[in-house]
């Protein structure tokens, strides 16, 4: 299972949705979707953008978890 941590970023960022749509090229409802953990893909100018804003790497912002069975 792939994790997406924008919430977790955006709490340890003392950083508000609404400016995280600020600072992105990213429209609210993406936002949400990442925040809300309903993303189904991608886009590496995305994770560009991401990575830039929060001063980290990619691993900071996705994370795979192996599903228990």
């Amino acid at each position: 299972m792939i994790q997406i941590k924008i919430k977790s970023l955006l709490e340890k960022n003392k950083m508000s949705r609404y400016k995280l749509r600020q600072y992105t090229t990213l429209t609210y409802e993406r936002v949400n979707d990442y925040y809300f953990g309903r993303v189904k893909s991608i886009k590496v100018e995305e994770l560009e953008q991401l990575c830039e804003l929060f001063n980290c790497n990619i691993q900071d912002i996705v994370e795979y978890k192996k599903n228990k069975k």
